[in-house]
């Protein structure tokens, strides 16, 4: 067959596409709890778990069992939408398989050899110019991101590093995507819809808004804001 017909019969490319993954880290195989959960979370954001794809952490799990199934089932009746597990064992990868999901590596060789120390410097900064505005999406690999502009609702910002915004953040800020706990997120307002660090997360329902510039960051394993003038709002 000619080079040429082989182009006309292609019915697919493979294309590298980089994106980011919500992981949802199970700590319980209690089902009931499960749902009582989820259902409260997604009352305080519906829009933002609408069809979420989701990466479901099993490592809490150990070797206890776990009607994955049932879960599976829960989820997606809620329009939340598992397309992997990892940290399982190997009776849960194979309940995950029948479900058709992807099976991933352990989340916690992956910090291993993924986490920055806290005196990580990155190689460069990636600045944004320009407004960021509604499902727009800006990744920082490797390094900060610094936005000049405002962050509009719907946007999201991702980075290994800080996350500086010379304006409004009223979108979605991840800083310290690859494991780096120290990371920081800085802006001159903050009437986000979901900010992040490391993994730990704070939805717009249940933070303090902020009219000044303020600073977000990891203490103890929980989120904090407050302003750069430094008293703590919790």
């Amino acid at each position: 067959m000619s080079n040429a017909n082989t182009l006309q019969t292609q019915s697919f490319k493979l294309k590298g596409r980089l994106y980011t993954l919500t992981v949802m880290a199970l700590l319980s195989e209690d089902l009931a709890a499960f749902k009582v959960t989820l259902n409260n979370t997604i009352a305080k954001a519906p829009k933002l778990f609408q069809a979420m794809p989701i990466v479901l952490d099993c490592t809490a799990i150990g070797n206890n069992e776990l009607d994955l199934a049932a879960f599976v089932q829960f989820m997606r009746a809620n329009q939340v939408f598992p397309v992997a597990v990892q940290g399982g064992n190997s009776y849960i990868n194979t309940l995950a398989e029948l479900q058709g999901l992807a099976i991933l590596s352990s989340a916690n060789q992956q910090e291993k050899n993924n986490t920055p120390e806290m005196s990580q410097k990155w190689s460069h900064t990636k600045v944004q110019h320009t407004t960021v505005r509604s499902g727009q999406q800006v990744v920082a690999r490797n390094s900060d991101l610094v936005v000049m502009a405002a962050v509009g609702q719907g946007a999201e910002l991702l980075a290994d590093g800080n996350i500086y915004v010379y304006g409004a953040l009223r979108g979605r800020a991840l800083a310290g995507i690859s494991g780096y706990a120290y990371a920081r997120i800085f802006c001159q307002s903050l009437q986000a819809e979901l900010i992040a660090i490391n993994g730990v997360y704070r939805l717009n329902e249940s933070m303090n808004k902020m009219e000044e510039p303020c600073q977000i960051y990891l203490q103890a394993g929980k989120i904090i804001i407050e302003p750069l003038t430094g008293n703590s709002l919790l």
